[in-house]
């Protein structure tokens, strides 16, 4: 007889592995499946040298060679793991929060996400794309932590972190948001002139400047890929300048005074005859709806 326990890498039972007994002939003489505890029995017909076979659905089969003699013969079997997989969906988050924040329920299965998974090291372990429905999965996997990313193009990339364990499957969804771009153009309160090298400048809800840009030749300024959400809006011209003069006989009777236009960070937005225009609220806050939003904000930089 040929008995013994099936155990795990942690030393844990595998219940309900199949074990057969097979002559060197490749025939099958016993089957036996493990108990809750791991423990299994089989029964060779003589002595002799068997192959015993052991497998599971959550571990890597394993294949040993036993020697039979006339007493009992313990032969313990440790499986090691098959890995364990990740898969979930990727969704897309519709316009509905604030600050691309979605509402629940607002996702919808986007194909082609790319996603990348790496470890704490930053090695990446694997990459895949999301089919049409959304779905991805990667498989064996080791245990550890590791960071989920997904990325598409015009929308906002992912980082998650997610936890593997040593075997078993992982569902983890994961929500994109979709982004925008903001066009608009600044004009003078007065006569209605478009505002060349006026700063716009954008703020999030909670106070963040998201980006300033410098108007072109016709007023106008672009934003690329910008969240869903509530911002501020907001236009300003030259910052004003002084200098001292003295008027009297033998003085010059005319002054030329320089104005700096407003420089950024980024490269400022050209004017560009595919942008439309539009008007801005009249707070300045403006909530985007569309692909592609406009916003006047009045104030000629000369009058001020």
């Amino acid at each position: 007889m040929v008995f013994g326990r099936v155990t795990r890498g942690d030393g844990a039972p595998v219940p309900g592995a199949a074990l057969t007994l097979c002559d060197l002939s490749g025939d099958q003489l016993d089957r036996a499946a493990a108990d809750e505890g791991g423990h299994y029995q089989l029964v060779p017909p003589t002595g002799g040298t068997y192959l015993v076979i052991c497998s599971s659905s959550t571990h890597q089969p394993q294949a040993s060679l036993v020697a039979v003699a006339d007493r009992p013969l313990r032969h313990d079997v440790g499986l090691a793991g098959s890995g364990a997989t990740l898969g979930g969906t990727v969704g897309v988050r519709h316009a509905g929060g604030t600050n691309g924040h979605a509402e629940a329920g607002g996702a919808s299965g986007q194909g082609d996400v790319v996603l990348t998974l790496t470890d704490v090291r930053g090695t990446v372990v694997a990459v895949t794309r999301s089919d049409a429905d959304g779905a991805y999965r990667f498989s064996d996997l080791t245990e550890g932590t590791y960071t989920l990313t997904a990325s598409a193009s015009r929308l906002a990339p992912v980082a998650e972190t997610v936890r593997i364990p040593g075997e078993g499957h992982v569902t983890h969804d994961v929500a994109l948001a979709t982004r925008t771009r903001l066009t608009g153009t600044v004009r003078s309160a007065g006569a209605g002139r478009p505002v060349a090298e006026a700063l716009a400048t954008l703020v999030s809800e909670d106070g963040h400047v998201v980006g300033s840009r410098v108007t072109g030749e016709d007023g106008s300024f672009r934003f690329d890929d910008v969240a869903h959400g509530v911002y501020t809006i907001t236009a300003s011209g030259y910052a004003p300048v002084a200098s001292e003069i003295e008027i009297g006989p033998g003085h010059p009777s005319e002054v030329v005074l320089d104005l700096v236009p407003p420089t950024v960070d980024g490269p400022a937005a050209d004017a560009g005859a595919d942008r439309p225009q539009a008007d801005a609220s009249e707070n300045g806050r403006h909530v985007q709806h569309g692909e592609t939003d406009d916003v006047t904000e009045a104030g000629d930089p000369s009058e001020r």
